[in-house]
């Protein structure tokens, strides 16, 4: 309309925000580490009011240095599953790779196949870390000659 002066709503709204403090950093600090804090729990961390501390929370997000709240799953989430597939070195067989498989408290089911592939493991990780590591243990065991990863991103079927 005229008369009005034109506004920007696509302009970030970070750069009309003063500088962070050390107070602000130190709530992103402790939010970061546990988005659920109360607003009465950051108030005691920083000595500052909780109304103090609600108006910086609501300039923090109305200037867009948070975004969002949000979680991280712990190890208590659901695993990380992988399919190993296994190739045997020659002269080796099921009978000796499979006792130290048995012996790994992640897999979870071992099966002995036909084709270019010897055997196929399930295992469960807690994690990315947890399943490369357990994927470079597989591959050291004597008698492994090769070692294939397919993790599973989504089960749409499981019986029994």
């Amino acid at each position: 309309m005229p008369g009005r002066p034109a506004r920007f709503p696509l302009a970030p709204r970070i750069a009309t925000m003063k500088t962070l403090d050390d107070t602000d950093r130190k709530l992103i600090a402790l939010l970061q580490d546990n988005a659920r804090l109360s607003t009465v729990a950051l108030a005691k961390a920083v000595g500052l009011a909780r109304s103090s501390v609600q108006e910086r929370l609501q300039r923090l997000e109305s200037a867009g240095v948070i975004a969002q709240y949000t979680l991280r799953l712990g190890s208590g989430g659901d695993p990380l599953r992988a399919w190993l597939l296994l190739r045997y070195g020659d002269g080796f067989s099921c009978d000796d790779v499979v006792p130290p498989l048995v012996a790994l408290p992640q897999v979870r089911a071992i099966h002995s196949v036909a084709g270019e592939i010897d055997l196929m493991v399930l295992v469960e990780a807690v994690g990315p870390g947890e399943l490369a590591d357990l994927r470079e243990r597989v591959a050291a065991l004597k008698g492994v000659d090769d070692v294939t990863t397919l993790p599973v991103l989504r089960t749409a079927l499981e019986r029994g």
